[in-house]
C-alpha cells in the first residue's frame, strides 16, 4: 500500500492534453516528461512527486495511441492512474508499460487536487477521508503483465514468445455457434473455430505497420532492453514516415534516420517516406480482405473498410508484435450499424458519421467493434466507406467492419491483391447495440471545439471567422474530397483573410489530381498545396495555428491544442463545408456560396 497526492482532471482528457504532438517526436521520454498535462496545468510536472496519483474522469486517455502519454507520467513517479473510465488503447499501453490503471468511479467527487490516497493495488481498492473504495478488477492475463513489470518484462522473461499453434485458416471457421464478422477474423488468426466477446485469445498477425510518431522509440526499446532481439517476419512490417515529412527539426531528422537504418538492416523492404499518409498507403498497397493487422496508430480502424480487422496499439504491443508475429486480444463485442437510403448531393460521408458520433458519444463504442450494413453502405464507393472506417475510433470503437462486397474485390484486383478470406456475420449473430441511419436524413454538420462529438448541423455555426481551413488527413485527403474542393473553388478565391492548406493523402492522390487538372484549379483559386503527409491534422510540423486562431479541418480531431496553440479552435466538417469557409472567410456550407 502506498499513499500519495492526488491531481484531479476532468471527463475526455485526450492524449493531446497529456503530452502535446509536438513533443512525442523527441528523442526521449525525459525530455518529453517536463511537458505533460501543459495545456491544462502548466506546473503539473514540477509539482508531482513519485507516488502521487492521477485521478480522472470518463474516457481518460481518449485520442491517439501515443504511448508515451502514459509513459511521461510513469517517469515523473506516478505511481497509478485512477479513472471513472479510459479509452482501451490509453489503458493497455499503460498495462503495457508496468503503470497501474484503476477503474473507480466513487471516489472522484469525494476527492479533490491536493488531497490524499492510499492505494492497494493487491486489493484493488483506494482510501481516501477515511473512506474505501473498490475498484475493477483486471483480467488475469492483464494482471500477469503488470505483475511481470510491462509487456517487454514479460517477453525478456520468455513468456508469450511462444508461437501460434495453428496458422489462421483461408476459409471461414468451421463454428458451433453463431459469430460476428469480428469473432470471424480473430478465429481465423488464432487458428480457432470460433471465438466469442470477453475471450483472451493469442493470435498470428497478417501485418504491422508503424509510423514515425513512435518508432523511434520502438527501436530504442528493441536495442537496448530486449533480452532476444529479433525481427520475426520482415516482410509483414510496414515502416512509414508520414508524420513530419519531411523532416522539420534535427532531432525529426534523427528519427527518421534511425528507422531508415533499421529497415534496411533488418530486411523491412515496406519502407515508405514522403509518398503519403500511413492509412492510404496500406490500404492502396497492403491491406486485404479477412487479415488482421495492428498498426502504431490510433486510426488503423480505417482498414475495415476493406473487410479487414485493423487496430491500433501502442509501441510497445507493435515491438511485440513484431517480435514474436504474434498479439493477444481481447475478442469484443459488436455494434450493428444499418444505413439505408442516399446522402443527398452536398452531404458527405463525413457528415455522416460526425452525426453517428455525435448521437453515440466520443465513448459510445468502447472497446467494441461498429459493424456497418445496409443498402446505404453498398452505395458508397470504397474512397467513402474508408471515411466511416477511419473515424469509429473518434466513438472509442477498437475497430470498424464492413463486409468486402464486389466493390472492395474489383479495389484488391485492381491493386494486384485478393483477399484472405471474405467474412460476414451470422444471420443470429449477437450484438450489444444496434441503430439505423437513412442517409437521406443526414445534413451537413461541424464537430465544435473541443470534442469530437459536440456535433451540431452546420447552419448553426454559420459566421464563426476563420484563420486557416485544412484539407487532407487520413480520413479526407482522397481524390473525391479533392474534386469536391475544385468544382467549388472553380471561379472563385480562396479569401484573402484564410490560410487553405490542402495535403493529399498519397502520391497516387496527388498524381491523380494533377493529371485531372484539380491542382491547378486548387492554385489558381490560391490554396496551398502541400506534400502528402499528416500535415495540419496532428499540429506538428505544417500550418500551426496560433493564440485566438480557429481553424476548419477535414482532419480527424479536434482536441484543444490538437493544432496548435492551447488557445486556439478547431472545428470539424466535411471537404465541401471546409472549402465554402475557406472561400467566405467564415464557417459556411457549399449550398450558401
Amino acid at each position: 500500500m502506498s499513499i500519495g497526492r492526488v491531481f484531479k482532471f476532468g471527463n475526455d482528457v485526450d492524449t493531446d492534453q497529456i503530452i502535446a504532438s509536438q513533443y512525442i517526436i523527441l528523442p526521449s521520454v525525459e525530455e518529453m516528461k517536463p511537458h505533460a498535462f501543459e495545456s491544462l496545468d502548466p506546473d503539473f510536472a514540477a509539482k508531482v512527486r513519485p507516488g502521487d496519483l492521477v485521478l480522472g474522469g470518463a474516457n481518460f486517455g481518449c485520442g491517439s495511441s501515443r504511448e508515451q502519454a502514459p509513459a511521461v507520467l510513469k517517469a515523473l513517479g506516478v505511481q497509478a492512474v485512477v479513472a471513472k473510465s479510459y479509452a482501451r488503447i490509453f489503458y493497455r499501453n499503460a498495462i503495457n508499460i508496468g503503470l497501474p490503471v484503476l477503474i473507480c468511479a466513487d471516489i472522484y467527487d469525494k476527492v479533490e487536487s491536493g488531497d490524499e490516497a492510499e492505494v492497494d493495488l493487491a486489493a484493488g481498492s483506494l482510501t481516501a477521508h477515511g473512506q474505501r473504495y473498490a475498484s475493477t478488477k483486471l483480467p488475469r492475463h492483464m494482471q500477469d503483465i503488470l505483475a511481470a513489470g510491462g509487456l517487454i518484462a514479460s517477453l525478456n522473461a520468455g513468456k508469450g514468445e511462444e508461437k501460434t499453434e495453428a496458422r489462421a485458416g483461408e476459409t471461414s471457421p468451421s463454428a458451433q455457434s453463431p459469430m460476428t464478422m469480428a469473432e470471424k477474423i480473430i478465429a481465423r488468426a488464432a487458428g480457432l473455430p470460433e471465438v466469442h466477446a470477453g475471450e483472451i485469445h493469442t493470435i498470428a498477425l497478417d501485418k504491422m505497420m508503424t509510423n514515425d510518431g513512435t518508432t523511434h522509440l520502438t527501436i530504442d526499446i528493441f536495442d537496448n532492453e530486449l533480452k532476444n532481439p529479433k525481427v520475426a517476419s520482415p516482410d509483414r512490417v510496414v515502416f512509414i514516415v508520414d508524420h513530419n515529412s519531411p523532416a522539420d527539426t534535427p532531432k525529426t531528422a534523427a528519427a527518421h534516420k534511425k528507422m531508415r537504418d533499421f529497415a534496411q538492416k533488418h530486411g523491412i523492404a515496406a519502407y515508405y517516406e514522403g509518398k503519403g499518409v500511413c492509412h492510404q498507403l496500406m490500404v492502396e498497397n497492403h491491406v486485404n480482405s479477412g487479415e488482421f493487422i495492428i498498426g502504431a496508430d490510433s486510426h488503423t480502424c480505417t482498414y475495415g473498410a476493406l473487410g479487414a480487422f485493423g487496430t491500433g496499439v501502442g509501441l510497445t504491443d507493435f515491438l511485440y508484435g513484431m517480435v514474436t508475429g504474434s498479439t493477444w486480444v481481447l475478442v469484443p463485442e459488436s455494434i450493428k450499424v444499418t444505413l439505408t437510403g442516399a446522402l443527398r448531393p452536398g452531404v458527405t460521408p463525413r457528415d455522416l458519421m460526425l452525426t453517428i458520433i455525435g448521437d453515440i458519444g466520443a465513448d459510445g463504442a468502447t472497446y467494441k467493434v461498429l459493424e456497418f450494413v445496409g443498402d446505404g453502405l453498398e452505395g458508397l464507393s470504397v474512397d467513402e466507406r474508408l471515411v466511416l472506417s477511419n473515424l469509429a475510433v473518434e466513438a472509442g470503437a477498437k475497430t470498424a467492419l464492413m463486409r468486402a462486397d464486389d466493390k472492395v474485390l474489383d479495389y484488391l484486383a485492381a491493386r494486384g491483391r485478393a483477399p484472405k478470406a471474405v467474412f460476414e456475420s451470422d444471420p443470429n449473430a449477437a450484438y450489444v447495440a444496434e441503430y439505423t441511419y437513412d442517409l437521406s436524413k443526414i445534413q451537413p454538420v461541424v464537430a465544435r471545439p473541443h470534442h469530437i462529438d459536440d456535433v451540431v448541423p452546420a447552419e448553426t455555426a454559420l459566421g464563426v471567422k476563420i484563420d486557416e481551413a485544412f484539407l487532407g488527413s487520413c480520413n479526407n485527403g482522397r481524390i473525391g474530397e479533392l474534386r469536391t474542393a475544385a468544382a467549388l473553388l472553380k471561379g472563385r478565391k480562396v479569401h484573402p483573410g484564410v490560410r487553405f492548406i490542402v495535403s493529399p493523402a498519397s502520391q497516387a492522390v496527388y498524381a491523380q489530381a494533377l493529371e485531372e487538372g484539380v491542382l491547378q484549379t486548387l492554385n489558381e483559386a490560391g490554396a496551398m498545396v502541400v506534400n502528402p503527409n499528416c500535415s495540419v491534422c496532428w499540429g506538428s510540423c505544417q500550418g500551426v495555428i496560433g493564440p485566438g486562431e480557429v481553424l476548419i479541418s477535414t482532419g480527424t480531431r479536434n482536441f484543444r491544442g490538437r493544432a496548435g496553440h492551447k488557445d486556439s479552435e478547431v472545428y470539424l466538417g466535411s471537404a465541401a463545408t471546409v472549402t465554402a469557409s475557406a472561400i467566405k472567410g467564415e464557417i459556411t456550407t457549399a449550398d450558401r456560396l
